[in-house]
């Protein structure tokens, strides 16, 4: 008998992320296009289609009247950074707005003629530059905790004692397994 194939798990389609198509209607509306009704849960890795789509409107709304360009970018960071909950799906709309304020406000910075505009904007990107490492950091320290692996190096089980050998798994607060 010779050694057993390795197989590839193929991605189902619960955790296929794809980008709806967004843009303003004549009446300047916004307008999201979806292929399915669980198209923006799945592309932030999110549970309840409510808390996604809600996701999603204030992402959106944060990019400010003038964000159209920005709406691509708000949407492809879930592909890219694949947010696996709720608060990873929040960072990162949050993290992508604030870097669309900050590229702003450097643009004016660097436009103005105006020496007060521009130690206004100068201001203004260096708090939003302090705000996206935060919240990087914030998102990776997050990560980090969802990855955490305690390892005993020693056991000793006495006579009459017991001992668990492998992976044990508890509930949670909240209702979710941990290992």
């Amino acid at each position: 008998m010779g050694t057993p194939k390795m197989t590839k798990i193929a991605k189902t389609a619960a955790t296929r992320r794809e980008v709806p198509t967004i843009f303003k209607d004549e009446e300047n509306k916004l307008q999201v296009t979806v292929t399915d009704d669980d198209m923006i849960k799945n592309l932030f890795g999110m549970k309840t289609r409510a808390a996604a789509n809600g996701v999603l409107i204030t992402g959106l709304g944060s990019l400010g009247g003038r964000g159209d360009a920005y709406y691509g970018m708000l949407t492809n960071m879930a592909i890219e950074m694949e947010p696996k909950d709720a608060v990873e799906a929040m960072l990162i709309t949050q993290m992508t707005a604030t870097n669309a304020a900050l590229s702003y406000a450097l643009q004016q910075m660097v436009d103005s003629p105006q020496l007060k505009r521009v130690e206004a904007f100068d201001r203004i990107a260096n708090k939003l530059a302090r705000t996206f490492t935060i919240q990087v950091e914030a998102l990776k320290k997050y990560r980090a905790k969802a990855q955490q692996i305690v390892r005993v190096e020693r056991v000793d089980v006495h006579e009459g004692g017991q001992a668990i050998v492998g992976d044990v798994t508890h509930q949670a607060g909240g209702g979710q397994n941990e290992k």
